[in-house]
Formats: C-alpha cells, sequence, structure tokens
C-alpha cells in the first residue's frame, strides 16, 4: 500500500464545475444596489431628520448584503460624524444603505 501524506478534505473545491455552479447561483440571487439622484437623498434625509425629532414611527427601504430589506421602526439616533443611524430595535444603518423612507 502507498502512503499518500496528509492530503486535506475539500468537499467542494475538489470539483471546479460545482464550484462554479454555486458561485453563479449565489450571484443570481443578489439583487443590485439603485442609485439615488442628490434630490432623493436630500428627500431621505429631510425624512430622517422630521422622524427623529417627530419620533414617529416610518418604513425604511434599504440594502444589505445584496438585498433589499423593509423595516418599519423609529429613528433612535443619528449620528452624522459616522453617518450612521440607530434604529429602534438597535440596528445600525448607514446613509449610502437607506434607499426609500415612507411614514406609516
Amino acid at each position: 500500500m502507498i502512503d499518500r501524506g496528509f492530503v486535506k478534505w475539500q468537499p467542494f473545491n475538489s470539483i471546479t464545475p460545482l464550484k462554479d455552479a454555486i458561485a453563479d447561483i449565489e450571484n443570481k440571487e443578489k439583487d443590485t444596489r439603485p442609485i439615488l439622484f442628490p434630490e432623493e437623498a436630500n428627500a431621505i434625509s429631510e425624512a430622517l431628520i422630521d422622524a427623529y425629532y417627530s419620533k414617529e414611527v416610518i418604513s425604511i427601504t434599504y440594502y444589505e448584503a445584496g438585498k433589499i430589506n423593509k423595516v418599519t421602526t423609529t429613528v433612535k439616533k443619528i449620528n452624522p460624524n459616522t453617518k450612521t443611524i440607530e434604529l429602534g430595535f438597535n440596528k445600525i444603518l448607514s446613509f449610502k444603505q437607506i434607499l426609500h423612507i415612507t411614514s406609516s
């Protein structure tokens, strides 16, 4: 019997076509990030400030990890230095992630 030495087991990387197929499926499931016009960005920032001071419940549509998500919550804190907002359930979003805001 021939000793092959220490061989690392790689279940998916050993089959190259399978690895490519998995990467294609993962890329197809991702949404592309929409680009906002400057007017839309200004409207979003004004709506955030209004919601923060009035403690109003708002619906925020945001982009994260290749997906577009929607959440209904209040704005807890706005940090202009780091350009982030903290939502009512301790989720932190960057201004760049926010796509749309509506009042509930």
